[in-house]
Parts: structure tokens; sequence; C-alpha cells
């Protein structure tokens, strides 16, 4: 079953806006560079646009985005009904899109795997924020209310009955109720997509936002990141690199420059700290680490707003984890005139129990497709003190300050320590937890080998 995509935009009419909305900027592209990305992603195979006055301007963005449909195709509104007949097959599925809504890929999802061949996303009153929906499409299909969710999915059938209807801005209420009607239609609210996304770890709220003014992009960059922040950090993450990430982020997404580029120079920067730490500059070292949390944070970031994936993205935390002990390492190389052996065996000795920890914590996520820091209200308040790279370093710079930088690489040891144990017991018991739930012979055995 072929999937198509059919977009109304920018027309020649005295009561509808003639500015294209979707070519307003917003996380470093145009927002119908985005509709393409999201259409590709989704399987849409050609892509429709309808359009007046802006036909040069979208064959421009159509030809400078490499992440889009097969075949993005442009019609003016008089000949679009002819052409999408030409194109409309047997067996087809069209996704009807609203033109400048910033629109959450979780609802696109939804609305593709909804069984019926043709349904219309629907947003309740009260869903979003008031001056939001204030500039959404109202709709009433028989006792509903509510405003279009910015995404349809039309059956072959449906877009030969109601094709004529949707070639115009103006139409597309009318079209909307004439496509409710229909037999094969079903109604989907937007309140029912699932929140929950598995790389921030946590439950994100539907990104829907109307862009009216070229002012609007800067919000909608805005809800990107925050839509982008992931729970699970700690507190130098949190509260003193997230403001930095978020601003170079921004700021960078309007330049030409790829997260990876962002990343090879925090890899470039990683190793110019171990050699700093090697080289006994400790105090340069740990301002260039601190620096190394931010760039990666930025690259997170920058590859949510453009929309851009890469195959090292899977050994991101292999190639941190790794540069960060070499930084450890190299300290100990710097105090072993001083020291002796004692410090390769404390930096051995934090290496072997992070990594134990970072094994632990693994396996826990695997089993209960939950985070381990987001497991209950206790995990989530530990992590923010948790032993890692940022806390780590901070915890290094006052002994490094006052001369104490053996006493501090102890400390960090000790930390580390005491963080595997803290999680292992935690894993315990969330690992008791769920057994009990979803095991009735786990629940027998420990009810029957009960000691206290």
């Amino acid at each position: 079953m072929a999937r198509k995509a059919l977009l109304i935009t920018g027309q020649e009419s005295e009561t509808v806006s003639t500015l294209a909305r979707n070519l307003i900027e917003a996380g470093g592209m145009s927002l119908f560079a985005r509709q393409m990305m999201q259409m590709q992603a989704a399987g849409v195979e050609e892509m429709h646009v309808v359009t007046d006055w802006f036909a040069q301007e979208f064959t421009r963005e159509i030809e400078n985005t490499r992440q889009r449909p097969e075949r993005v195709l442009v019609h003016g509104t008089k000949d679009a009904p002819l052409k999408l007949l030409e194109h409309n097959m047997d067996g087809n599925c069209w996704f009807l899109l609203e033109e400048g809504v910033l629109l959450d890929d979780r609802i696109i999802q939804h609305v593709a795997q909804h069984p019926a061949p043709t349904a219309v996303a629907l947003i309740p009153p009260l869903c979003f924020l008031e001056e939001r929906t204030t500039h959404g499409i109202p709709v009433q299909f028989e006792n509903i209310e509510g405003f279009f969710g910015s995404i349809a999915k039309l059956s072959s059938q449906t877009l030969s009955a109601t094709v004529r209807k949707l070639n115009s801005l103006e139409g597309l209420p009318n079209a909307l109720k004439a496509i409710s009607r229909t037999a094969d239609c079903a109604i989907v609210n937007v309140t029912d997509c699932p929140l929950y996304k598995a790389p921030e770890g946590r439950e994100v709220d539907l990104v829907w936002y109307p862009l009216l003014k070229q002012k609007d992009g800067d919000t909608a960059t805005d809800i990107m990141l925050h839509a982008a922040h992931r729970v699970g950090q700690d507190a130098a993450a949190r509260f003193l690199y997230r403001p930095l990430e978020d601003f170079g982020a921004k700021w960078l997404s309007k330049a030409p420059i790829l997260p990876l580029h962002i990343y090879g120079l925090a890899g470039l920067l990683g190793l110019y700290v171990t050699y700093l730490f090697a080289a006994g500059y400790i105090v340069p070292a740990l301002i260039c680490g601190f620096a190394f949390g931010i760039l990666t944070g930025i690259d997170q970031k920058l590859a949510h707003l453009k929309r851009r994936t890469s195959k090292i993205d899977a050994f991101k935390p292999l190639i941190n984890a790794t540069l960060e002990w070499t930084w450890y390492l190299a300290i100990a190389y710097a105090l072993y005139p001083v020291a002796g052996m004692a410090s390769y065996i404390l930096v051995l000795t934090l290496i072997a129990f992070r990594l134990a920890d970072q094994i632990q914590v693994e396996f826990f996520r695997r089993m209960a497709a939950c985070p381990l820091y987001n497991a209950a209200a206790f995990d989530r308040k530990f992590q923010i003190i948790a032993s890692g790279r940022n806390i780590s370093l901070w915890l290094l710079l006052p002994f490094v300050l006052f001369d104490y930088i053996y006493l501090g690489l102890a400390v960090i040891s000790i930390y580390a320590i005491v963080t595997f144990f803290i999680h292992q017991l935690r894993v315990l018991y969330h690992t008791k937890a769920l057994m009990e739930q979803n095991s009735d012979i786990f629940q027998r055995n420990f009810k029957q080998t009960k000691i206290l």
C-alpha cells in the first residue's frame, strides 16, 4: 500500500493569508522541510504541494532537502484536483497535512497506525493552551467538537470523493466535514497518543504549535528544545549546563553546522583533556572537561532540532565513557611520581565500580523497560547527586584548588563505590517488586522462603 501526502499552502486568496506559513524557519530549517522529513519517516513515497504564489520557494526547499519523500510535486490550485486524481491509485493511503503547524511525530504515528482506512485527528477543547488552539481549525463532527489535529489519513476512495474540496485553504474545514461523513472514517483523539519517549526516558508533552509570524519560529524552537530535555541528569547537567546547551543548540541551528561536527569537536576536546591531565595542568583540564559535557549536550539537542542521526550515535555512550576513563588514568599518571601505584589503584577502582554500575543499571532498564533513575521518586532524587562524569569532575575541583588532588581522587573513587551499592539495592528492590507483580510463582516463592 503506497503512502502519499497532500499539503495545501500559500494560496491566492482575499480572505486567507497569502503567507506560506510553512516557509517560516524553526529549529534551523523551514517548517516545510521538517514536514517533508516527517513524511519520509512515516513511509510516504509521494508528496503533493498545492500552492499558487510560492511555487519557486517550495521548489527551492525541495531541492535543498535530502531527507524527503522520493517524489515531491507542486501543483497550482486550479490544476490540483485533476493532478491528484491522476496520482490516486486504488489502495493508496493519503496524509492530509495542515499548512503551518509544528506537529509531533507521535500524532502522525498515532493516526497512521489507526486501523480505520480514513482517520481524522481531533484536538478536544482545552487540550492545549488557549492561545494555540485559537489559531487552529475549529471542526464539529456530529456531536464532537474541537480543533483539527493538523493531520488526517484518507483512503483512495475518500480522496476521490472529496478531491474537489481539497485544493484550497478556504475549503479545508468543509472538506474535513465531508471526510468525517464517509463510511470508513474514524475520529482519532490526540489525547490518546502515548506520551512516553524512550530516548528522553520520560513522558513528554505533545508538540502542537501553529506558526503565524516569523517570530513564532523562535518560540517553536524553544518548544522543541524543551521536549528534548532528558530526565536522569545530574545536578550539573540540569542546573548549569542545560541553559548553555539550549542557547548553543538554538544559535547553531541557524548555521550550516551538523551535530556530527559538534561531536567531533567534543571528541578532540576530550583527547585534549587527557593530555592536560597527564601533563599536570589539572585546573585547565577540569574546565575543558566541563566544556566537553556542554558540547555533548549541544550535539544531542542540535540533532533533535535538525532531525539528524548518524551511525556513530549508538557508539557515543561508549566513546564518552572511554574518554572519561582516560582522564582518570591520566590523573593517575600525573600523580605517579608522588603517590606511586596507589593513584592507579584508586583510578582502576573508580573505573571498575562505574563500569559495574552502568552494567547493572542497563540490565535493569532492559528487564523493566524503564531506566532505574525514573523507577521511583527516591531514584529520581538520588540521580541528581549520583556518581558520574559531571559530579566527579565538580567534586574534584575544590580539592584541586587547595592542592589536595590525591585526596580528591580518593573521594570520587569512594563515591563511585557508594553509588554502585545504592543502585544495587534499588535494583534488587525494584526487581523483587516486578517479580511479585508479574509472576505468581515468584510471589509464592518469596513468601515461602521469607526469613524475617
